[in-house]
């Protein structure tokens, strides 16, 4: 089991849902080394059908039950979210088990939502934290200038190597979804095998969030070069892109040019400044400022606005997408 001195009792919570998911992973793995399966209980407040069985099923979990062992490890997920709404059987019975704090009964709360301050499991583990005898912990998610650092550090973890210039292009292109990277990085290191993962590497493989096709639809827009926008379009959507991942791009990076020209007219433009007041990645910065510069703030929020419209068109009203955006286009 890993090191966890005295205390017996966790509530790990954050955005960062992707690190805490990796170390109750680990938890679980040595503690089943040690004490086996029969003292592994995990309850998700979030599974189907969850709320109306766990009562009973917690109950059990928490019995102390010498066949098995003294030792026992309860992971319970999701229990502190507001929306939760637990029976007032299940929190009397949680709270007593945080109260007793059993020695060898370690309870391990988890959850990527802020946990409700008021209630009352989050007040017994707070008691307990202000003792030090219980740990309460957020998970934040790397910021955007920190990714580098992180996806070299996984790679190592995956026994690849990430050359100069690709841990900035893979976070560029993916943001600062974690579960993403490591699906991404685990597949260029299949692609790559002992070799360097390459700039070249994350452009051919990975398929995210920012991608230099999103930059050329927006240049043609501002060109208001119709042929070309929906020829563009057409392409990626011949070589398998889907048509609602290129809107919901496009929508995103209006988005972004919104807020750069709004900051600019504020009187920010340093990139650096830029990049941590918008949470996004220096390079995705820099390279709208560059497109951003073709519209004026009126024109973005026209076109952001117009996007939003052929979305809802397509979602609510059951319009095909190729209609919707031959209109959209038309309008520019």
């Amino acid at each position: 089991m890993v090191e966890i001195k005295a205390k017996q009792i966790y509530l790990w919570y954050g955005e960062n849902d992707f690190e805490i998911h990796e170390k109750v992973m680990v938890w679980t793995r040595q503690f089943e080394k040690k004490h086996g399966r029969l003292n592994f209980f995990v309850f998700d407040l979030r599974e189907a059908g969850a709320k109306e069985k766990i009562a009973v099923d917690l109950k059990n979990a928490l019995q102390v039950n010498s066949l098995f062992g003294m030792n026992k490890l309860i992971v319970l997920k999701n229990f502190l979210s507001a929306s939760a709404k637990l029976e007032d059987e299940t929190k009397k019975m949680t709270v007593a088990a945080i109260e007793k704090n059993n020695s060898g009964f370690f309870l391990l709360f988890c959850q990527a939502d802020k946990p409700d301050e008021r209630g009352v499991i989050f007040k017994a583990l707070k008691a307990l934290a202000v003792k030090d005898e219980a740990e309460i912990k957020r998970f934040e998610a790397p910021r955007p200038y920190e990714l580098k650092k992180w996806i070299e550090a996984r790679a190592k973890k995956l026994d690849a190597f990430v050359a100069p210039g690709a841990a900035d292009a893979l976070a560029a292109a993916v943001g600062n979804d974690l579960w993403q990277i490591d699906r991404e990085l685990n597949k260029l290191a299949h692609f790559r095998l002992d070799q360097p993962i390459t700039t070249d590497d994350v452009k051919l493989m990975v398929r995210g969030k920012y991608n230099d096709v999103i930059f050329d639809l927006t240049d043609t827009i501002s060109a208001r070069d119709k042929k070309r926008t929906l020829k563009l379009f057409q392409d990626q959507i011949d070589s398998g892109a889907e048509d609602m991942y290129l809107l919901t791009m496009l929508i995103r990076q209006f988005r972004i040019f919104w807020q750069i020209l709004e900051a600019k007219q504020a009187g920010a433009l340093d990139e650096a400044a830029l990049a941590a007041e918008l949470g996004l990645h220096p390079y995705v910065v820099k390279k709208s400022l560059q497109y951003a510069n073709n519209f004026t703030l009126p024109q973005v929020k026209k076109i952001y606005r117009k996007l939003l419209d052929c979305e809802v068109g397509i979602k609510m009203r059951n319009v095909g997408f190729e209609v919707m955006f031959d209109m959209l286009v038309a309008e520019l």
